[in-house]
């Protein structure tokens, strides 16, 4: 199995992987389905909001992660601050060496590469077309508080069920739809497998989130696409007790589609809501400034 070293655009893009896996979930005990009253969607996605893990200012000063698909795998480190409705900073670095650092606010983002010695600042706008995912500042923002409002549109409509003892919420239309061929292409585009060119096409994914039926706050995510046999899910465990809340320490990632399995084993720990002073990021003169295409 090769060493996958980490390039400025498939570091970023690991990044957001991460991101979207990144949210909070509460310790409790299994119920039963039995013990469990019925809620209607709407219902149930204001109780999520209620419940929904909220922070003035966060710090995450560990994040192990375990990189690896068909053929290759790495791993790497990173750290997160937050300051809510201001500014979120993530930082990688791999065997001790800066990587590169994304910093987001409500109207920009700005990522500088210290291995191409580079940098891009823009609107959302790029990172969203490329991977044909509705990102911005809220929608981050939203998934480290585990407010469920963000992974779908205003238009998104859901089915609500019992499953195994917990809530669970399930597409219900096709708002949500991603362009297989384009995501596809992006994954070779990083040389994390070769893939045959195709004609894009675009599909609608059935998005499932399964809730703790004690707090109502997320354990699974799961997105199907069944046309194009493409499936993610993130798991949550290992929690933590941050200012009367439970972070997962441990929160497991695979991507699966006939062409490739992608998988992210993260680690977290160093937690922190204590007051940050500042969240700065300093691009030296030298760098190069790329465009989006």
């Amino acid at each position: 199995m090769k060493k996958l070293f980490l390039t400025g655009r498939s570091s970023i893009f690991i990044l957001f992987l991460v991101v979207v896996a990144f949210s909070s979930c509460r310790t409790s005990r299994d119920i039963s389905s039995g013990a469990i009253r019925p809620l209607a969607a709407e219902r149930l996605l204001e109780q999520v909001e209620q419940n929904a893990f909220d922070y003035s200012d966060l710090t995450i000063r560990r994040i192990n992660v375990q990189f690896s698909n068909n053929n290759s795998k790495t791993s790497f480190r990173a750290n997160l601050k937050a300051v809510k409705d201001d500014k979120i900073l993530a930082s990688i670095s791999k065997i001790n060496i800066p990587v590169g650092k994304v910093l987001l606010t409500p109207d920009q983002l700005t990522y500088v590469n210290y291995i191409d010695r580079n940098y891009f600042e823009g609107d959302y706008s790029f990172l969203s077309n490329l991977l044909n995912f509705n990102l911005s500042f809220e929608t981050i923002q939203a998934i480290i508080s585990n407010n469920a409002i963000s992974y779908h549109s205003k238009n998104q409509k859901f089915n609500s069920f019992i499953e195994d003892g917990k809530y669970v919420l399930q597409s219900a239309n096709k708002q949500q739809s991603v362009k297989t061929g384009r995501l596809k292409n992006f994954f070779s585009g990083l040389g994390l497998h070769e893939l045959k060119s195709e004609e894009n096409t675009e599909n609608s994914l059935v998005q499932t989130m399964y809730f703790n039926p004690r707090n109502f706050t997320l354990e699974k995510l799961v997105f199907d696409d069944p046309e194009n046999d493409w499936h993610l899910e993130a798991n949550f465990r290992d929690f933590e007790r941050v200012e009367k809340k439970d972070y997962p320490g441990t929160i497991n990632v695979k991507m699966m589609s006939p062409d490739e399995t992608i998988e992210l084993k993260i680690k977290l720990n160093g937690f922190s809501t204590e007051t940050i002073d500042s969240i700065n990021l300093n691009i030296p003169d030298s760098y190069k400034r790329i465009r989006a295409r």
